[in-house]
């Protein structure tokens, strides 16, 4: 099975509105009201495809992420697999990937995660620090090392 990443169309938003809701909900409703409606409006309104990628197993889409390069370091502000793909090693391979691709292009990545998020503890096997708090969430930070 191949694992890739490909740049987002506008043609992905209904699947990427339908993960995020789908994972996010159950997290985030803990912290604040939930409303669908204004959470779609939400979402329409960040909605980024030029800073998004569409993350395929075998041409299949199981997940997406949003980052962007700011000054000297990435900002990954969305990481969404779907749960049936969850922890099968598909979030590390994509994180090492970036890591590859953007070391000596930045010094760090940096994330928020929510504080009741089980992926707290992904970012910080993968090299990720806790550097603030913030209400409900933890900024995250991770040093991008230079290929030589």
């Amino acid at each position: 099975m191949t694992l890739d990443l490909r740049p987002a169309s506008s043609g992905d938003y209904t699947f990427a509105l339908k993960l995020y809701l789908e994972t996010i909900k159950p997290l985030a409703k803990v912290w604040d009201d939930w409303n669908d409606e204004e959470q779609a409006a939400r979402f329409r309104s960040l909605w980024r495809p030029q800073d998004t990628w569409i993350v395929t197993l075998s041409e299949r889409n199981i997940g997406w992420l949003e980052f962007r390069r700011t000054a000297d370091e990435i900002f990954l502000k969305q990481l969404y697999i779907d749960p049936a793909h969850q922890r099968y090693g598909i979030g590390s391979r994509v994180l090492e990937r970036i890591f590859k691709e953007h070391a000596g292009m930045a010094k760090s990545i940096a994330l928020f995660v929510l504080r009741n998020n089980s992926a707290l503890s992904f970012y910080k096997r993968h090299g990720f620090n806790i550097v603030r708090e913030i209400s409900s969430t933890f900024v995250m930070r991770r040093a991008l090392e230079r290929v030589i």
